[in-house]
Order: structure tokens, then sequence, then C-alpha cells
């Protein structure tokens, strides 16, 4: 709370998620999900940070 400012708003609303129902059809193995961190490769979604881009 530096200079007294609250980073959050005063009266925060809650959001909310939907996250489809996923197809058992296409699925990664075992070593590919966990270093995935999902057996889905639809929800791989590496992040780059900076928008992918080096400067």
């Amino acid at each position: 709370m530096e200079y007294g400012i609250s980073p959050l708003p005063e009266n925060p609303v809650p959001a909310m998620a939907y996250v489809p129902y996923q197809q058992l059809e296409a699925v990664y193995g075992v070593e590919q999900g966990l270093m995935a961190g999902t057996i889905f490769p639809v929800l791989d979604k590496p992040f780059y940070g900076c928008g992918g881009n080096k400067r």
C-alpha cells in the first residue's frame, strides 16, 4: 500500500471462467503431457513472456 493506495479495487467482482469439455480423441502421451502441463494439445499454450518478442 505504497502512498496509501490499494492495488485492488474497493469492491472487486469475481471472474467466471469457461472451460469446454475436452475430447479424449487427441491426447499427449505421459511424458509429453507432464512437460506441457496438460494431456490435451488444444490446451497447450506455452507462455513466452513479452508477447514472444525477444528484444
